[in-house]
């Protein structure tokens, strides 16, 4: 369906389906949101050297944004699912231009604490759950490629930012480097969210790939919707499944977090410069943008469940590189092997939970899994630092990103075929319940 009968929104013609103008959208949110907290990495050894802080201290920022995050995940679902994701979109943009100027005047660490920590964590959770149950309302059909194209961008935003960022502290400062970003990104965000909506019936139109027999608008009952919420979110959480997933997210960031945030200190570590440092981070999430892409768009067709367990293993192993990588071409050879893996590791979730548990609203479920993730993300930053801080060496640290992701394989692998959803009959409580809801 690649056109809708009606004249489509704002005027513009409905032969690119309105669809891909909300993932344009989110794909530019995505990776403007994501990239400033997933090129952490660069700023370990600046602010080691200039500031005299260890890597343990700066890396409890990260730490606190994706524990705020994950928090705040399961929260920012609910908040979804009730008032919609342009309005938890919106509180996320003033939160991220809020931390980017502030963490441009830190002057102590735990100032970088609450800038980086606290407001860029906030901006995580109001960015992640929303965008993702957003393409899920949109897409009838083809949902791979949709999550396939956010997932894309929120891969190419630390290639680009992590670069960018470096040569801004090198070649300036390190206040016009979070200002350039909290005031270009938090304006252009501001700007795209004039044009992004929920759900097609809030413009009049269908989702994409949904049948002409279907109405393009429909009025929700909000008693009912908050009903359907309910009866799909108790459901999902009733499975076994759902709650792997949530491990799942959990072991695959703790197994790639390490790497993001403790490749440069590492390639430094073996006497790379930093900017050239910078490029190998720059180099892997530059490479996950085609795994990104075509993990969800595999497993739309042949199924998530296989797609993800290789992407996992395929992120695990690579990092035993790292053991032996000394020379800047021996970084990034790792780099380019372990990104194939990395971007196929995380972005096909949407599609498996497509798979497994139908079409329902998802926002607070995905919420969960967002929490795992963050808590992996968390653990992951934390525990890097803290056994260089203890040996003095990332050898344990390599070592536990191997297994923690090659456990997320085995995980996936547990679960059942994704062949059949698991809760198909997850609207028959609704039968009974308005009538309840009157008595």
């Amino acid at each position: 369906m690649l056109r809708a009968k009606n004249k489509g929104a704002f005027g513009l013609s409905s032969r690119v389906h309105y669809a891909w103008i909300v993932i344009a959208i989110a794909a530019v949110m995505h990776m403007a949101g994501g990239s400033i907290r997933q090129a952490f990495g660069v700023l370990i050894v600046p602010l080691q050297e200039d500031m005299g802080w260890s890597p343990a201290t700066v890396t409890l920022a990260y730490a606190l944004a994706s524990i705020t995050g994950a928090l705040l995940a399961p929260i920012s679902g609910i908040c979804t699912d009730r008032y919609g994701a342009r309005k938890v979109i919106m509180v996320g943009v003033v939160t991220f231009a809020a931390g980017a100027l502030l963490t441009g005047v830190v002057s102590e660490v735990w100032h970088l604490w609450i800038s980086y920590g606290l407001f860029l964590g906030v901006a995580s959770a109001c960015f992640n759950v929303p965008i993702l149950t957003t393409a899920t309302y949109w897409f009838r059909t083809h949902l791979g490629y949709g999550v396939g194209l956010l997932q894309a961008a929120h891969g190419l935003g630390p290639a680009v930012m992590a670069i960018l960022i470096s040569v801004l502290i090198t070649g300036a400062s390190w206040k016009i480097a979070f200002w350039s970003v909290g005031i270009i990104g938090g304006t252009v965000m501001l700007l795209l969210m004039a044009f992004f909506r929920n759900r097609p019936s809030d413009i009049g139109i269908r989702a994409f790939g949904a049948p002409e027999s279907e109405s393009p608008a429909v009025e929700r009952d909000p008693v009912l919707e908050r009903l359907r919420v309910k009866a799909f979110r108790t459901s999902m959480q009733s499975t076994t499944t759902f709650w792997k997933l949530v491990g799942i997210h959990f072991l695959g960031c703790v197994g790639h977090s390490i790497v993001i945030i403790y490749i440069i200190p590492i390639a430094v570590l073996a006497g790379m410069e930093q900017v050239a440092a910078a490029g190998v981070l720059s180099t892997l999430a530059l490479v996950s943008v085609t795994t990104r892409f075509l993990a969800p768009v595999i497993s739309d067709y042949i199924g998530a469940r296989g797609t993800m367990a290789t992407a996992f293993v395929w992120q695990g192993l690579p990092v035993l590189m790292l053991f032996w990588a000394h020379e800047p071409w021996q970084f990034y050879t790792f780099a380019v092997i372990f990104g194939i893996g990395y971007g196929g590791e995380g972005s096909a979730f949407p599609v498996i939970n497509r798979q497994y548990f139908g079409r329902g609203p998802m926002g607070s479920s995905f919420g969960w899994q967002a929490f795992g993730a963050g808590a992996g993300m968390a653990m992951g930053a934390w525990l890097g630092g803290a056994l260089f801080w203890l040996l003095g060496s990332y050898s344990i640290t390599i070592i536990v990103s191997t297994l923690t992701s090659v456990a997320g394989a085995f995980l996936i692998m547990s679960m059942e075929p994704t062949s059949r959803i698991l809760i198909p009959n997850w609207e028959d409580s609704l039968s009974v319940a308005p009538a309840a809801a009157g008595d």
